[in-house]
């Protein structure tokens, strides 16, 4: 930020008209929230659905705050103001403001899911215990750091959370508030977090009440975290919400409020063909990213591309946090597109997403294939996918396309980039792959580094990119009990000879042999490792690394190992 948000309060603070009553003062901070909405970027909203958090809308009208009116800066500034209520209770590390009475007293909610009179303190109680544990697991568990304290902002050096009536758009916000350093973008702030009264308004009914109070705790107490500790880059919320949806799960995994966005039409898999860097409504789909990140490299990487955000922008980071787990970003999605197709009927708990059966299947462009050939033209925005559905064999033949353009990506350039499928019943040369369908492909783009292309055929995958010999080894965790089997599929349909080295995490050898794969499924390859050392010993329970050399191509990746 070129300027501190603290500066902007004292220009226009006068503007603020502190003394309306509860009802107005509530509805005149819904209405700036709407008023501010126009600099967000609202594209695919589903009006079926909650905003869920309000901090898109409030870092969007940061970032492009040169272009507010005096009004409009009027209206930021009543939003940056903490709300003034009744009473407060100091529970450990927070302070909790409520109203006793009137339109913003908290409520539970009786079994028709109606607010019970009389029950502003259990509901404050509940709220303090949920805030109590999610701050533990958050700091003490995952291991990031606390927010800072606010200086005495709310009467204490307490964080202070503020319960109001949201009305049926937003769950709750974090607010940042004064700077505690001068970065000019990516710095961090002092914050307060205000969160729904009841939870009311919540769909399904399962989740009203308590179970939508406990995932906005632990969604908004994380973007306190994000903003007070590690960097606020107000022009990329995106990943600020992904995490943050994301971490409801880790936090209270049984309640999937997000599921709901999954399913919804303006979600990820209805549109990934929106750039991962969207700060759109789609965002809230897009907390499957970190379900991803966790299980294919370990949930602590999460943590790691936030340490990151202090030095630069979100998905800087995030590479860089890959590039040092032996990946990178573009290797992850390119396989997280992967794992995306892998939901509903053809969800695979083993190697894919846990909970992938509750998710929708991803939407598919179907292609009609008449013997001998066709070809097939589009254009990709950088770091999004297309799935392409082509008919017409004995078996469906799926093409799963991501463009992998970081560079692209890091500018958030709106150009197309475009590319052409050409398939074929024969092998016109060596540069058309086979798959088991009895097509053979080839894809054609100006810069083919900036792609990557997986065919599939039931449940056998094979990939097609830069460097790009093996996909995901399965099962990950591998547990070891001298029976087992670890496999890791290559884009081939014929046995291929490589080269498999196994590391420990301080990198010693402990395993290496010239393998050949074997057929796993449809005519698709894999090599296969049984857990035995170079010594025919079981290997110990940890983390390992592997490196799989065909000729000159290599593919590394990360195993959890369980012995038994």
């Amino acid at each position: 930020m070129t300027r501190p948000i603290q500066y902007l309060l004292t220009v226009v603070l006068c503007l603020v008209v502190s003394s309306a009553g509860a009802g107005q003062r509530r509805q005149e901070r819904l209405e700036n929230l709407r008023t501010l909405s126009e600099f967000h970027d609202r594209a695919g909203r589903d009006e079926d659905l909650p905003d869920k958090c309000g901090l898109p809308i409030l870092s969007a009208a940061l970032h492009d705050r040169a272009t507010l009116s005096t009004t409009q800066q009027s209206t930021l500034t009543a939003l940056l103001v903490r709300p003034s209520l009744h009473t407060s209770i100091h529970v450990g590390s927070f302070r909790v403001h409520f109203d006793t009475t009137g339109p913003d007293a908290p409520a539970m909610l009786d079994s028709l899911f109606q607010p019970i009179p009389g029950t502003a303190r259990r509901y404050v109680d509940s709220v303090a215990s949920i805030l109590q544990h999610t701050w533990s697991f958050q700091t003490s568990v995952l291991g990031y750091l606390s927010p800072p304290q606010d200086g005495g902002g709310g009467g204490g050096p307490e964080y202070d959370v503020y319960i109001e009536d949201l009305g049926s758009s937003y769950y709750g916000l974090t607010t940042p508030e004064d700077p505690t350093n001068s970065k000019p973008d990516g710095g961090t702030f002092t914050t307060f977090l205000e969160i729904d009264n009841d939870f009311s308004f919540v769909h399904p009914d399962s989740n009203k009440g308590l179970p939508a109070l406990r995932v906005t705790i632990a969604h908004e107490l994380h973007h306190a975290i994000q903003i007070g500790q590690y960097g606020y880059w107000t022009g990329d919320s995106y990943f600020y919400e992904i995490t943050s949806v994301w971490m409801e799960d880790v936090v209270y995994t049984n309640v999937n409020d997000y599921y709901q966005y999954l399913r919804s039409q303006s979600g990820h898999f209805w549109h990934p063909e929106t750039p991962f860097t969207s700060n759109s409504f789609i965002v809230y789909s897009r907390g499957i990213w970190g379900n991803f990140i966790a299980k294919r490299y370990g949930r602590d990487l999460m943590r790691r591309a936030w340490e990151e955000i202090r030095a630069m922008p979100p998905l800087q980071a995030m590479d860089a946090a890959l590039r040092a787990d032996t990946s990178s970003f573009r290797q992850a999605f390119s396989e997280w597109s992967l794992w995306n197709l892998f939901t509903g009927s053809r969800s695979d708990s083993l190697r894919y997403y846990p909970e992938g059966n509750f998710y929708p299947p991803m939407v598919k462009s179907p292609v009609a294939f008449s013997p001998p050939s066709r070809s097939m033209d589009g254009s990709l925005k950088a770091l999004t996918a297309k799935y392409y559905e082509v008919l017409g064999m004995p078996d469906t033949l799926t093409l799963v396309l991501s463009n992998t353009n970081l560079s692209a990506g890091f500018a958030k350039s709106d150009a197309q980039f475009p590319y052409t499928y050409a398939l074929n019943v024969e092998r016109v040369d060596e540069s058309y792959k086979s798959t088991p369908v009895g097509i053979y492909f080839k894809f054609i783009a100006p810069d083919l580094t900036n792609w990557f292309t997986w065919d599939v055929v039931r449940n056998g995958v094979g990939g097609t990119g830069a460097n790009a010999v093996g996909g995901i080894p399965f099962p990950n965790p591998f547990v070891v009990t001298g029976n087992t089997t670890l496999r890791i599929p290559i884009s081939s349909s014929v046995p291929t000879t490589g080269t498999l080295y196994v590391f420990t995490a301080s990198m010693d050898l402990v395993f290496s042999a010239d393998l050949t794969s074997r057929e796993q499924f449809a005519g698709q390859q894999a090599f296969e490792w049984n857990g035995d050392t170079s010594t025919r010993e079981m290997i110990r329970t940890g983390v390992y690394f592997f490196v799989l050399n065909i000729g000159d191509q290599t593919t590394t990746g990360k195993i959890a190992v369980i012995r038994q």
